[in-house]
């Protein structure tokens, strides 16, 4: 069965990395051959650097990236697309009549898979497995929702991801090889933070908790949006690390941009990961760390009942006093409140919230991840 993935870079680099994960998990955990089609190779290139940027086509073992030059399919592009078996439309990116009629001419036709965002909302549920025909073409599209429940697409795990993280995180000699490996020399002692927000975050009350805390903490802080938030809270952030004004105990560190699998590590490295968008939100979940989340900002605040409905699953088993405080913080914080008192009354807890970290992944990983979910659902609704 060979595997079609379109993705299309509008901004930032959460489509594309969701897209790159997917491609690589149907090639290495289910042995797929796949083409990845995406209009941006240059955005794959930043976190995967076995990417060409400026490649129009690239092979890495059975998975095959294409430059997706819109419009109308090429020569060699319609060659390809008689190969394909199931056709991914990734996050609303549209193929394109074009292409879906270069698809339909295919025998048998495709499946075409409408691979959705991530939501924790309840809609996910009502959605996920529709199917709509299409009005002219021989072809039905399949919706697809990645989600927190059984009733969904679920959510992207690699086979061995957990152990992996387990290994590296019981070895603190694997993890001091790691930050030295990306330029960072930290002891065991010292608190480590990952600031993988965006650019709108409002970082002043993070900032005062940081100078207030009295162990020695790393604030790791990834190229990009995250720099830009601190720039508008009056640091700017070169390419050495700079300590917090008045609190030499806070380093303020800039990283490259990291492959996949390192920011992985990055992640199970910390204490506590600041995240944002979809790939990074759940990354630092399957880390089974502390985390908060910066849902990416809609219009009408419509990314805040996505936020109440991530915190209705996060928190069902929750003690009720540290839920409470998980609750405010990532509340106020998304909705630019006051969070002064949040971040000391919740870090207190830090033991307690670690803990719920940990049932909270192991919850989710009880269920199948996203790949398996994708494939049976194939297999069960007999679409080849």
């Amino acid at each position: 069965m060979q595997f079609g993935i379109f993705c299309s870079v509008i901004d930032n680099y959460g489509d594309a990395g969701v897209a790159w994960r997917l491609a690589r998990q149907l090639r290495d955990d289910f042995g797929k051959d796949v083409i990845l089609w995406i209009d941006d190779p240059g955005t794959l290139a930043a976190f995967a650097p076995e990417v060409r940027a400026d490649a129009e086509i690239q092979r890495l073992g059975r998975l095959i990236l294409r430059r997706w030059n819109r419009p109308q399919p090429d020569a060699h592009d319609r060659e390809a697309l008689a190969h394909i078996d199931v056709a991914i439309e990734a996050f609303g990116c549209g193929l394109g009549e074009p292409w879906l009629e270069a698809l339909a001419s295919r025998h048998p036709t495709p499946c075409w898979i409408h691979l959705e965002h991530l939501t924790p909302e309840s809609w996910a549920e009502e959605v996920h497995g529709l199917s709509s025909p299409h009005p002219r073409l021989p072809l039905t599209a399949w919706f697809f929702v990645p989600g927190f429940t059984r009733r969904t697409g679920g959510l992207l795990r690699e086979r061995t991801l957990l152990e992996q993280r387990d290994r590296f995180q019981g070895d603190p000699e694997q993890i001091a090889r790691f930050l030295a490996r990306i330029g960072q020399v930290e002891t065991v002692e010292t608190q480590r933070i990952t600031l993988f927000c965006y650019a709108d975050a409002e970082l002043d009350a993070f900032r005062a908790w940081l100078a207030s805390a009295p162990r020695a903490t790393s604030v790791f802080v990834p190229p990009g949006q995250p720099r830009q938030a601190l720039a508008r809270s009056g640091l700017e952030l070169g390419t050495r690390a700079l300590a917090l004004p008045g609190t030499p105990h806070v380093r303020l560190v800039p990283l490259p941009m990291l492959a996949q699998d390192d920011f992985d590590r990055l992640l199970w490295s910390c204490d506590f990961n600041w995240v944002r968008g979809e790939d990074s939100f759940v990354r630092a979940q399957w880390s089974g760390r502390p985390f908060l989340w910066h849902p990416y900002r809609q219009e009408r605040n419509a990314h805040l009942p996505k936020l109440d409905a991530f915190l209705d699953h996060y928190l069902a088993d929750a003690p009720a006093a540290l839920g409470d405080s998980i609750s405010r913080l990532f509340q106020r914080s998304n909705r630019g409140e006051e969070t002064a008192q949040d971040w000391d009354g919740l870090w207190q807890q830090r033991d307690l919230w670690q803990a719920h970290c940990r049932r909270w992944c192991h919850h989710l990983a009880r269920q199948e991840d996203l790949c398996t979910r994708l494939l049976d659902f194939i297999a069960r609704n007999e679409i080849k």
